[in-house]
């Protein structure tokens, strides 16, 4: 006669059910934060060359004679495209908390059964560890 009843079974494939789902969702969820990176890594490479063009027409504004090369039109386009890319690589990095924070929610375990209660109230067994320092 098998050990294990019907009830267990059933039990043990819902359990297994559920870790896959999750396992599952959370491949994709990490798939999705790798393809983040792969976006804030390109959208690095495209701020770096914003700063540098930048640099460059600051330099060319101040070999031109300005007194305040930020006032100039192409310094000012620089600026915001270098805000722009600032700003959509913090969206991507902001899309990455929200998903790392759903896999922290699905990392939730389900509360424990209360243990049965008792009739009365009852000592706890003394072991090894717990001796009874009265009778010395």
């Amino acid at each position: 006669m098998s050990a294990i009843s019907p009830g267990k079974v059933g039990g043990f494939v819902a359990a297994v059910g559920r870790f896959l789902i999750n396992f599952l969702t959370n491949m994709v969820r990490r798939l999705l934060i790798f393809g983040h990176y792969i976006l804030i890594c390109w959208q690095q490479q495209r701020l770096r060359r914003a700063w540098r063009q930048l640099g460059q027409r600051l330099h060319l504004s101040l070999e031109e004679g300005e007194v305040n090369p930020m006032l100039t039109e192409p310094v000012k386009d620089a600026v915001d495209k270098a805000r722009q890319l600032k700003a959509g690589k913090d969206r991507q990095y902001q899309a990455i908390a929200e998903i790392r924070e759903k896999m922290r929610a699905g990392h939730v375990a389900k509360p424990a059964a209360p243990p049965p209660e008792a009739s009365g109230p009852q000592e706890p067994p003394k072991g090894r560890d717990q001796t009874d320092v009265s009778k010395e």
